[in-house]
């Protein structure tokens, strides 16, 4: 498996297709090591490398689905997946993740998102309710290269910082989420989702 990591890790370097990086990386092994999940959703998969971080520490005989927008990228990933032993656990689904959110019927107990920065909340949105009680939720690069903490983002990078901006707040302050930010790589934000239901929390 570290000889596969390694592989996609070179892919990825020589054609710029951003993966998760070392720091961020042992932090979501961390995360997936501990929650334990038995149905995880991957929005962006890229090349599939955290997916496959994900794969090997996610409980025994727990699915992952998986969306990437990009045919090309998703292609490589399917054939990096079908040289692990995880191949037969993963569903990778090949279109807009806010296209296919609704249509899916699972419910999951761990999100990951790591795709358009200016999505994050319109994809939070459309997964609440195939969320689990007690869901993690890992967001990655949600500084976007520290413009989102900026005092005056550039004018073209407005919208884009404004709406992670949006994601953020509303992670930090809608009582469904207890959320921390680790300021590790480009910015990690990880949420427990409480729950629809605040008769469950009287």
């Amino acid at each position: 498996m570290d000889d596969l990591l390694r592989a996609m890790e070179e892919y990825a370097a020589l054609r710029t297709i951003p993966v998760i990086g070392r720091d961020g990386a042992a932090l979501l092994c961390a995360t997936v090591a501990s929650a334990r999940p038995r149905a995880i959703l991957e929005i962006g998969t890229a090349i599939g490398y955290s997916t496959l971080l994900m794969a090997g520490q996610a409980a025994a005989g727990a699915r992952i689905t998986t969306i990437e927008i990009d045919a090309e990228r998703a292609a490589a990933a399917r054939a990096f997946f079908s040289r692990s032993r995880h191949a037969a656990a993963i569903e990778l689904l090949v279109g807009d993740a806010a296209a296919i959110l609704p249509g899916l019927d699972g419910a999951y107990d761990f999100l990951f998102i790591d795709a358009a920065k200016a999505h994050y909340l319109q994809y939070l949105a459309g997964a609440m309710d195939k969320l689990q009680p007690g869901a993690v939720i890992f967001a990655d690069n949600v500084y976007f290269y520290g413009l989102v903490t900026a005092e005056r983002p550039p004018r073209r990078m407005r919208t884009l910082v404004k709406r992670m901006r949006a994601y953020l707040e509303f992670v930090n302050n809608d009582p469904r989420f207890t959320t921390t930010i680790h300021p590790i790589g480009d910015g990690i934000a990880i949420s427990r989702f409480q729950g629809d239901d605040s008769h469950d929390h009287t």
